[in-house]
């Protein structure tokens, strides 16, 4: 059954490659992961809505992307990659497509810049944009980054994104920054953060300090369809599962948490 007011906050389409090429800066190839594949993942753990997100892989041609959410009968929003010399009309024009994001990844090759983004933010704060980003917490200044002048709201990817193996300990700069409700946390992809799937005991203790700290200010996502990943992974209902136990009483304010961030701002 699916429940209407839970979200999937983080998402990836990959359209057919002859249709939908692929940045030839990549740093990797998934294979195709369709809108239909989609619908069925969300059927499977019983959710309504998703947050696709533009991948690595594409860029800032964001054409599957804007194609996935003009196909999605209403159930997703999306999370861009614009080229930097995106205009305002510009970014308008993805808002009017479903968008209400942009993501920095400074991880994987090919991402936005951060400084990049700076001279949109009025317009973002104005309109209700978020700014997400894919870091490693452990080797970034997030409180100095938080504290720069008229930043959007942020939301911080996969808890943080630490190396394999890291404890608690590696994310305690995010915890407080979630506690102080100055930023927001994926609770997602926990095959990322383990040094030996499937024993995923640091990123459940991850997850749980963060749900911990604030719930209100925390996301689920399931990283669907796991690009890049060479290992089995964590079976998406058994993650859903477990962030809902974690969650417990809470788990409406991930989703209260979801709707308030993507919900399209009419000004």
């Amino acid at each position: 059954m699916t429940d209407t007011a839970t979200w999937d906050c983080h998402v990836h389409v990959i359209g057919d490659h002859d249709r939908f090429p692929l940045s030839p800066t990549r740093g990797y190839t998934p294979p195709v992961a369709t809108l239909q594949a989609l619908f069925a993942h969300l059927d499977s753990i019983g959710s309504a809505r998703a947050v696709i997100v533009q991948p690595s892989v594409y860029g800032s041609d964001n054409s599957c992307l804007l194609d996935a959410l003009a196909h999605s009968e209403g159930r997703c929003v999306g999370v861009a990659v614009p080229d930097p010399d995106s205009s305002i009309a510009d970014l308008g024009a993805l808002r009017a497509a479903g968008i209400c994001g942009i993501r920095c990844n400074l991880i994987n090759a090919g991402g936005l810049p951060f400084a990049a983004t700076q001279k949109w933010w009025p317009w973002m704060r104005d309109h209700g944009w978020h700014l997400q980003l894919q870091i490693d917490c452990t080797r970034t200044d997030l409180e100095a980054l938080l504290a720069t002048p008229g930043v959007p709201p942020v939301v911080i990817d996969h808890m943080g994104f630490p190396p394999p193996g890291s404890g608690v300990d590696a994310v305690a700069g995010l915890v407080a920054q979630v506690a102080a409700r100055n930023v927001y946390a994926k609770i997602s992809a926990p095959d990322r953060i383990v040094a030996k799937p499937p024993q995923y005991a640091t990123a459940l203790d991850i997850a749980a300090a963060l749900l911990d700290a604030a719930p209100e200010y925390c996301l689920f996502g399931t990283d669907w369809p796991h690009t890049e990943l060479t290992a089995p992974v964590m079976p998406d209902r058994d993650w859903h599962k477990t962030v809902r136990k974690l969650a417990g009483a809470h788990w409406s304010s991930l989703h209260a948490a979801a709707l308030e961030l993507y919900t399209p701002r009419h000004t």
